[in-house]
């Protein structure tokens, strides 16, 4: 079962960036460690990056969202995220893959989705990632960094550059992993992006 809740393995670290396969950080931690222990769930990210998995689809191809059933109709909230960045979609959300994975070259820059609080920069089950509270229930996670450009804590802006694309952690080529958790829960992030 693929746990949907924080992420487990959190290392904080105040600046990371990789390069050639390998992390450097500023200090030493237990980063190692957390890269080679096994987890009893079925290993995602392994099963997930083949090439012919799933056909790839460039980002700028997707159809834009449907209109409201009515006109009439009234919504509390319409959530909408910008799209973190850009190059083509190789994975899909689906139950084991609870995300979307878009590929480019490392170095490719990465955005905050929408405004809100860094609640943790470091390595982790995505490699090294960043996850931002959006507020109303929401967080977006940001997976397989190069470089990051923020700090736990710090207000981010919509469209604000928040990191590097890379391939740390599992990852079998450049890309980004990206997620939108509704109260804890994976959402499909093609639904929310504009």
């Amino acid at each position: 079962m693929l746990a949907l809740g924080p992420l487990a393995f959190r290392h904080p670290v105040a600046e990371v960036h990789a390069s050639s396969g390998r992390v450097i950080v500023p200090f030493k931690t237990s980063v190692g460690n957390v890269a080679s222990r096994t987890v009893g769930a079925p290993d995602a990210e392994t099963r997930l990056h083949t090439p012919s998995f799933i056909t790839a689809v460039r980002a700028d191809d997707l159809a834009a969202p449907a209109a409201a059933a009515e006109t009439g109709a009234s919504r509390e909230h319409l959530v909408r995220f910008a799209w973190p960045t850009h190059g083509t979609i190789t994975q899909t959300f689906f139950d084991y893959h609870p995300g979307i994975d878009i590929a480019n070259d490392v170095g490719t820059p990465l955005v905050a989705a929408d405004a809100g609080q860094v609640v943790f920069t470091g390595w982790g089950a995505y490699g090294i990632y960043v996850e931002i509270d959006h507020g109303f229930g929401f967080h977006t996670v940001y997976g397989h960094m190069s470089a990051v450009m923020v700090k736990p804590g710090q207000v981010v802006a919509k469209g604000q550059l928040i990191g590097l694309m890379g391939a740390t952690g599992r990852a079998s080529g450049s890309h980004l992993h990206f997620e939108v958790r509704y109260q804890g829960v994976a959402q499909n992030p093609i639904d929310l992006l504009s």
